[in-house]
């Protein structure tokens, strides 16, 4: 189920919060991150790939991040999407996912929609994994 556990490793990995200085898109939602907008910069090359990777994560989907990684242990950077509803419809259903999910679909509704609480994501995950072990 879990796209996370077919994932190659990291080889080279760096990760650094940065403020936009132009605009950019999302990698995982494909919204315009404007100028002046904090996002997560994400730099690597994974093992046995010949390419190097740049992902740049907006505040949104960066925070929605905590649920995946709360859940599986990271998530496959440009398929945060897939992977929260995959996860809905494998069983793992809470309003707040859903909510992620198609936060993420719709781009955040180019930005305007709130930035998602990212210890909320991460508390929702670990109920949800509680549940499954009760």
């Amino acid at each position: 189920m879990c796209a996370i556990d077919e994932c190659e490793p990291w080889e080279v990995y760096s990760c650094e919060a940065r403020t936009a200085r132009k605009d950019r898109g999302c990698t995982e939602c494909h919204r315009q991150i404007r100028r002046g907008e904090p996002y997560e910069y994400a730099t690597g090359k994974l093992c046995g790939s010949t390419r190097w990777d740049v992902y740049a994560l907006c505040q949104h989907c960066d925070a929605a991040t905590a649920w995946i990684i709360t859940m599986c242990g990271g998530w496959p950077y440009g398929d945060l999407g897939s992977e929260l509803r995959e996860h809905y419809l494998s069983g793992y259903s809470s309003i707040y996912l859903a909510r992620l999910a198609a936060g993420v679909h719709l781009g955040w509704l180019d930005g305007r929609m709130p930035v998602p609480d990212g210890d909320v994501a991460s508390a929702d995950a670990k109920r949800l994994l509680e549940r499954q072990v009760a």
